[in-house]
């Protein structure tokens, strides 16, 4: 029976325990631990009943199976019953670290960190790296990675649950530098990644858009065979290739997944990638390949392929995708659901039905919602229902500069100037400051940023010389600079000064100036590119005979021979 439920073959191991004449103590134990491992709790608990019903009295074994088996659940108060149980049978008061190890997991696992923390305090001063490892990441679950990272940092010995807890925990928080730092310094220290750890590091190449990090780690660690044969790795080699810019090379790994391994999740980022990339209909093939093989979608398969029907202009699509989420797939539209189709319809100028579909929502509109509207009227200059939009995303948020600079720009564009100066004033007013605008590039391993009209670079001089021949090769081709957007009362020279100088232009005079000939541009921004920059780069592309890729807070634009991918539709 303890050879079947270790290798979790359950059933077989539950004919053995159902055929045994006598069940003691250590049957049951070996029972509700192989329930733990294949997580199935219910069966557990039930199986922990009868063993009370018996007569057989638990033992810190028994607790520390029950808790494995419960901690993946989040539910605390089962573990809170359990942990009674442990202080009310006499064998188990004086428990061991093991068990005191358990019921920090399980407190740690279910996001109550007081809790935790006293059973922590309570260990012998000698704590387990296990008890460690807990505590890092019940903080680093919770988003509190200044307090996981104290306890990683008190730490005598780290083993590398320790190292991987930390650096999951900054990936999930989206402090992905500090992530690459944390597994640089782990690297150094001689210490080899396993798959959970390699999982979290590509995660975090993939929110920086590390690409040459991301493919030396593949490189290193990630063999061929492994990498098609561990969907973990492969969903997130994918993802890390998609969000750095190589999409060819996410659908090659993709492809050479057996189909018999794929997972819905591994659909998901596919699709996902194919979205943000604007390949609307790789995506749409993605997805009813997905169908095909007998998986079904779920919440964030819809997200997906909605936003990839979004981003390619696919309005018939994108309606009939919407509408059999619930008629075929009993699957109930959530906000980012209906997101997707308010973008979809706005971006295509259907912006009544795009406001009537909200007002028909079964829940009230989030800022999400109502930016993607605001959006959407601004690039078709429909200041009627703009301003209902704007006015709602400013008593959602009413300290966010984003929308009233979106608000304004949409006022500029159809030359309403005076309303659109008493936004900014209105702005100024407030003590409002609009999000900064950076962007930044990765070089021979390294990540340079750049904030709009930033001058602090080491390489300035050169980047300044760059930016200037990109002006004169922009002004040669005819180009005229977008300064609409530029709502200042300066005169026409400093407005096209302004738009010189914004951070993705500084970044691409820096990779004009490092890179080889012919070698791909990579940009990553945090904001949406504004019409100045997009025109530009496109006719920059032709001009230097590259191609510049950047991702931006909505998609990735590929930029090659005059063109955009996006079809200048974004």
């Amino acid at each position: 029976m303890h050879f079947y439920s270790v290798f979790k073959h359950l059933n077989d191991a539950r004919i053995v325990f159902e055929g045994s004449l006598v069940r003691d103590l250590v049957s049951y134990n070996t029972m509700i631990n192989g329930y733990g491992l294949v997580g199935r709790p219910g069966p557990a608990l039930r199986l922990f009943r009868k063993m009370q019903e018996s007569g057989i009295v638990p033992d810190e074994f028994t607790f520390v199976a029950l808790l494995s088996a419960f901690s993946s659940l989040d539910d605390s108060r089962i573990g809170k019953q359990i942990h009674g149980f442990v202080y009310r049978n006499p064998s188990c008061v004086d428990s061991n670290g093991l068990l005191k190890a358990a019921i920090l997991d399980m407190y740690a696992k279910s996001g109550l960190m007081d809790l935790a923390d006293r059973v922590f305090s309570s260990m012998a001063s000698n704590k387990s790296t296990a008890a460690w490892s807990s505590m890092i990441s019940g903080y680093a679950r919770r988003g509190e990675t200044a307090a996981a990272r104290r306890m990683f940092d008190q730490m005598d010995r780290r083993d590398l649950i320790c190292w991987t807890a930390m650096i999951s925990g900054y990936s999930q928080s989206g402090q992905y530098s500090e992530a690459l730092e944390l597994f640089a310094q782990m690297e150094y220290l001689g210490i080899r990644p396993d798959e959970c750890t390699m999982a979290a590091v590509l995660s975090a190449c993939a929110g920086l858009g590390a690409l040459s990090l991301g493919e030396r780690l593949h490189g290193r660690y990630i063999g061929g065979e492994l990498c098609s044969q561990n969907i973990i790795l492969s969903t997130a080699l994918i993802d890390m290739y998609s969000k750095g810019g190589k999409i060819d090379s996410s659908l090659h790994m993709f492809h050479r997944i057996p189909k018999g391994l794929r997972t819905v999740s591994l659909f998901n980022s596919m699709i996902s990638g194919l979205a943000q990339h604007g390949l609307g209909k790789s995506a749409l093939a993605v997805f009813r390949e997905m169908e095909s093989v007998g998986l079904g979608p779920d919440s964030v398969s819809f997200v997906a392929v909605l936003s990839a029907c979004s981003h390619s202009g696919l309005i018939e699509e994108g309606k009939e995708l919407f509408r059999s989420m619930l008629d075929v797939y009993g699957i109930r539209p959530h906000k980012e659901h209906y997101g997707c189709m308010v973008d979809l319809l706005g971006r295509d100028g259907c912006l009544d039905e795009a406001y009537d579909l909200i007002r028909s929502m079964p829940f009230e509109a989030n800022s999400v919602i109502w930016r993607a509207l605001l959006g959407a009227c601004k690039l078709h200059g429909n200041v009627k229902i703009g301003e209902v939009a704007a006015q709602k995303l400013i008593e959602l948020e009413p300290d966010h500069g984003a929308h009233y600079v979106l608000l304004s720009n949409m006022l500029a564009n159809t030359n309403k100037w005076e309303q659109a100066v008493r936004v900014r004033k209105l702005m100024e007013d407030k003590g409002i400051q609009k999000p900064p605008g950076w962007s930044y590039t990765e070089f021979q391993g390294t990540i340079h940023w750049f904030l709009a009209s930033d001058k602090s670079h080491l390489q300035d001089k050169r980047i300044e010389s760059m930016l200037h021949d990109m002006a004169m090769q922009l002004k040669s081709a005819g180009y005229v600079p977008n300064t609409a957007q530029v709502v200042f009362d300066i005169d026409e020279e400093e407005k096209e000064t302004v738009v010189s100088y914004h951070s993705e232009k500084l970044a691409l005079a820096f990779g004009l100036v490092n890179s080889s000939t012919g070698e791909t541009i990579r940009i990553m921004k945090n904001l949406r590119v504004c019409g100045d920059c997009h025109s530009a780069f496109k006719l920059l592309s032709k001009i230097y005979c590259r191609e510049i890729i950047v991702r931006d807070a909505s998609r990735f634009h590929h930029f090659k021979n005059g063109c955009c991918s996006c079809k200048d539709f974004w």
